[in-house]
């Protein structure tokens, strides 16, 4: 199982990317109040992909990046 973990406090770029992948077999999505990324949080849309930090101006562009990094690993 793959994971992704979001925080709270990004929530309006999120929650589109949510809806993305909790549809996704295989993928464990998580929600935390905080992962300690505010710079990131307060300007980017991000998640953090099988521990990695992946971050994007938009989040149809994190839904691609999140995407790349899933297939990469498989």
């Amino acid at each position: 199982m793959k994971t992704i973990e979001f925080c709270a406090g990004n929530v309006r770029e999120n929650k589109k990317v949510w809806e993305v992948f909790e549809k996704v077999p295989g993928v464990e999505l998580i929600d935390y109040g905080c992962l300690g990324y505010c710079g990131n949080c307060y300007s980017k849309a991000f998640a953090i992909v099988e521990g990695r930090l992946i971050n994007a101006e938009t989040s149809e562009s994190l839904i691609k990046k999140i995407t790349q990094k899933l297939n990469e690993d498989n």
